[in-house]
């Protein structure tokens, strides 16, 4: 369907929300991986056509948090799986692909051109070799694009062909998932990157410590202590009737109770913060300090 008539149907535009599993991953939290696989999405293109010979285009299509068993039920029975994990953890991470797609790359790379409706078939000893040298530095590109959403490199471990026989996850553990629609020549397919979700949210969960901590102490003081105000010198005020300030013209003089020994008052807004007598620095006015006032009454 194209993005237009999705965009026209709110059905498809705005999908049911299922209260028996809610969304456990932050508005925040989705932006920063939501990026993170677009980066990929580019340098991974880049790199299949480079290495098939083949433009080829990635676009991100979407982005969920389900359990494995519910990702797995998505895929085709047979399917390429190429499966990473990280150092001191058995959760797998996995970039999968149709069987067509791979063996498309197959007959390019050996020379030939890939026709429509190629069967989807397991690879013989010679094409997952070819395979897994195009997918040769696949995880390196995942690892550097998620940078510390992932708690280390990823390596290579395995080949799976069937989503329900892959080991060391369980049907029921949460995964995210990231969609893509490839494009190769004229062949149209869709890939998907799927990562534990426990290490995720635990990457996660640790940038936000860090992010915490950043806003120290003394932030707040720091702040506030570069924040502008404007400062007044002024002298004691004197109280008029409104009638003579409706008289007031210019030459006449006001008289104020301000003796002319006493220092004026430093206030900001109208709260007086020192007293000073006033001076001039060069051609500038200046003032002098003579005395701050009590903290408690600043």
């Amino acid at each position: 369907m194209t993005t237009a008539a999705v965009r026209d149907d709110p059905l498809r535009r705005y999908p049911a929300y299922d209260f028996s599993r809610p969304a456990q991953l932050g508005r925040e939290h989705t932006r920063q991986l939501e990026a993170a696989f677009e980066t990929f999405a580019r340098q991974w293109a880049s790199q299949l056509t480079a290495k098939v010979r083949l433009r080829t285009h990635l676009v991100p299509e979407g982005l969920e948090l389900v359990s494995y068993q519910e990702y797995a039920d998505t895929l085709p029975t047979t399917t390429a799986m190429v499966a990473g994990s990280t150092a001191g953890r058995e959760e797998p991470c996995v970039v999968q692909f149709g069987l067509d797609s791979a063996l498309a790359w197959v007959v390019q790379m050996l020379g030939g051109k890939p026709g429509g409706g190629v069967e989807a078939r397991t690879l013989t000893p010679i094409e997952t070799a070819l395979i897994l040298q195009v997918m040769d530095g696949t995880f390196e590109l995942l690892s550097a694009c998620m940078g510390p959403l992932l708690p280390g490199a990823v390596t290579f471990s395995g080949l799976h062909y069937n989503p329900q026989y892959m080991q060391v996850i369980s049907p029921g553990e949460a995964v995210i998932v990231a969609r893509f629609a490839m494009s190769a020549g004229e062949a149209r397919s869709t890939a998907t990157v799927m990562l534990p979700a426990a290490i995720v949210v635990d990457q996660l969960a640790e940038s936000d410590r860090h992010a915490a901590n950043a806003h120290r102490d003394g932030a707040m003081r720091d702040q506030l202590n570069d924040t502008p105000l404007e400062v007044s010198l002024r002298i004691s005020p004197r109280v008029i009737g409104a009638g003579e300030v409706l008289d007031l013209a210019p030459g006449d003089l006001l008289r104020f109770a301000h003796p002319e020994t006493k220092p004026f008052e430093l206030v900001v807004g109208d709260t007086p913060i020192a007293r000073a007598v006033p001076g001039a620095q060069g051609s500038r006015l200046a003032c002098t300090i003579t005395t701050i006032h009590e903290e408690k009454t600043r």
